[in-house]
């Protein structure tokens, strides 16, 4: 058993260094055995899926398997910022069908801040081509940042979005295995998938209070005992522990770095009241929201700087 763990070491080691040198495509086999060093391997699998779906979307060039991710994909709107047509790739990175794609509003796929930024720049009348960063909001995803370029047809209204997106896979595979008929693996594999897509779901949905454990079984198709069990093997922590967790920390940072009042850093991060909020924030980090030191440069001065 020492060697077989020194081994699983080893590759643990292989996979970190791989992950370091940037190469985020591999990922450690699993065993049988049911311990700490192996839920470690399951969380090493899942940092690296994440790691390589978030660098692709900012536009980072993996020498390893770039081909497979890098897709160019282009809007067409009309003067009124109607989507008239597109490249099939965006359907994949938005997670739209094409029938809802069409004659959809390009505010409805984008963040209300980008779209002001998109509709200033047209108000402006400035030399298209021009480049702009605009944040979309994939179906059932978070954000994602992308850099795109506003042109215009010649002798038509119609405007043209050109950007680089990631292409999106049908399937997300965060695992892999030796034996993949081994019936065992499969159902872990189901269990690694479904407390992925709860992660994701509760940090895309940091401002809004957290459903009953009872409607979150309900939402992804399962039982409360296995979501909630399941949580706590991969994170070592409570679903509603890790929701407060990461909220509190997203107000810390807006705190540090924006000059948006505490009431509505509040509001933002899902807390009914001031009060409620500043006794959970000076528990978890030790003096309350109004102590903390803010900076005098806003972020959003900075983002324009």
């Amino acid at each position: 058993m020492k060697a077989h763990n020194e081994n699983r070491i080893v590759t643990i080691h292989q996979m970190l260094f791989e992950m370091a040198r940037g190469n985020f495509n591999s990922s450690i086999p699993l065993s049988s055995n049911e311990d700490e060093l192996e839920t470690l391997v399951v969380l090493i699998n899942m940092v690296a899926e994440e790691m390589k779906e978030s660098i692709f979307q900012v536009g980072y060039v993996n020498t390893h398997r770039t081909h497979q991710f890098i897709a160019q994909s282009t809007l067409v709107l009309d003067g009124s910022f109607i989507i008239k047509s597109f490249t099939p790739e965006v359907t994949y990175f938005l997670g739209y069908s094409e029938s809802e794609l069409i004659d959809l509003p390009l505010a409805d796929i984008i963040t209300t801040a980008s779209f002001k930024q998109f509709q200033d720049v047209l108000d402006v009348n400035v030399s298209l081509p021009t480049t702009i960063v605009l944040d979309f909001t994939p179906k059932e995803h978070l954000p994602v940042s992308i850099s795109c370029t506003i042109g215009r047809l010649v002798n038509s209204s119609e405007i043209i979005l050109n950007f680089v997106t990631p292409a999106r896979q049908d399937s997300y595979r965060p695992l892999m295995y030796e034996n993949e008929n081994d019936k065992h693996n499969k159902t872990r594999k189901a269990d690694a998938l479904l407390i992925q897509k709860l992660y994701d779901y509760i940090l895309a949905h940091l401002e809004e209070p957290l459903p009953s454990l009872k409607e979150l079984s309900y939402e992804f198709g399962t039982n409360e005992r296995k979501l909630k069990d399941g949580f706590r093997h991969f994170f070592k922590t409570s679903i509603y522990q890790f929701y407060n967790d990461e909220r509190l920390k997203r107000a810390y940072f807006m705190i540090e770095h924006t000059t948006i009042p505490l009431k509505n850093i509040c509001l933002m991060n899902g807390f009914n009241n001031y009060p409620n909020f500043s006794k959970s924030f000076k528990k978890r980090f030790g003096f309350s929201p109004y102590e903390m030191k803010r900076n005098e440069t806003s972020f959003n001065s900075l983002l324009e700087d």
